[in-house]
């Protein structure tokens, strides 16, 4: 059997500082991965695989050369320096391939988690979103196979009303759940006005019923509170808005659209799973 020595190179000799100097290391290359724009990273990877080399002073001038931007400069420079302080066997093609792999790796998740939040408010200086009702709207007007609903308030949407017609026209599958579809002890205002008769009677429009809420020891029962969309499973856009006039226009709401098959998927599920074992109903 292999000793330590010959597995880890100064096996028990190792301090502690030397053995955290690989996670500094994997740190920074992770920080230059998700700071740099990809056309940046790209260059210095390029750099870095002209020749094999150590770091050096020749290698850190010509990859500062590609780098006016200073911000980009300091934490390429940090990476030089770890990497030169790590003492470890790579040259600069190791270092090049591991920046390219854990670009490749963040490229990847980007892709099966796309986030985006949504804001209704008042505006600030700084950064700008998408309006919850321009979110909801492109949402609806993109579906081509199925879209959910759901939603504690539904009430004096036309807008909304409109684009799911039109949905439902082209032959989307739209399944409307609601805390009531009729005036109620909770709501003033019921889907079915909200929404009119021809989304009720070509939609699925599903309730959670009283008889199958908990109810506390005052007998107040709870409620269905979640405002949420899924489109296509595979969109899902998550909100603290109800489908309300109010929401869209006055209130100061937040959510998050998420693109990603997985958790639109698993959330359609839940609901589903929901309808089949009877808590929520159709109407």
């Amino acid at each position: 059997m292999k000793d330590r020595k010959s597995l880890g190179g100064n096996g028990e000799n190792r301090t502690p500082e030397a053995s955290l100097r690989p996670l500094k290391l994997l740190k920074q290359i992770d920080l230059v991965v998700n700071f740099l724009p990809p056309s940046v990273l790209a260059s210095v990877i390029d750099a870095l695989q002209d020749e094999p080399s150590q770091c050096n002073e020749a290698l850190v001038a010509k990859l500062l050369g590609k780098l006016p931007n200073p911000k980009f400069r300091r934490v390429v420079v940090e990476l030089l320096s770890i990497w030169q302080q790590d003492h470890n066997n790579w040259n600069s093609y190791s270092l090049a391939a591991a920046l390219s792999s854990a670009a490749y790796s963040a490229a990847q998740v980007r892709q099966a988690l796309d986030v985006e939040l949504v804001w209704t408010g008042p505006e600030t200086n700084g950064v700008s979103f998408r309006r919850t009702d321009q979110v909801l709207l492109q949402l609806i007007r993109d579906a081509q196979d199925k879209l959910t609903l759901i939603s504690f308030a539904v009430y004096k949407i036309p807008e909304i009303a409109q684009v799911l017609i039109e949905a439902l026209n082209r032959g989307v599958q739209v399944r409307l759940i609601a805390e009531n579809p009729e005036v109620a002890d909770k709501i003033p205002f019921g889907i079915k006005e909200a929404l009119g008769k021809e989304i009720i009677e070509q939609a699925q429009v599903f309730i959670w019923p009283k008889h199958k809420r908990p109810v506390d020891n005052e007998g107040r029962y709870g409620s269905l509170h979640i405002k949420c969309a899924i489109a296509d499973s595979c969109k899902l856009f998550i909100t603290s808005a109800n489908l309300t006039q109010y929401a869209f226009t006055l209130n100061m709401e937040m959510g998050v659209l998420i693109q990603s098959r997985q958790l639109a998927a698993r959330v359609e599920k839940q609901i589903d799973d929901l309808i089949e074992h009877k808590t929520l109903i159709i109407i």
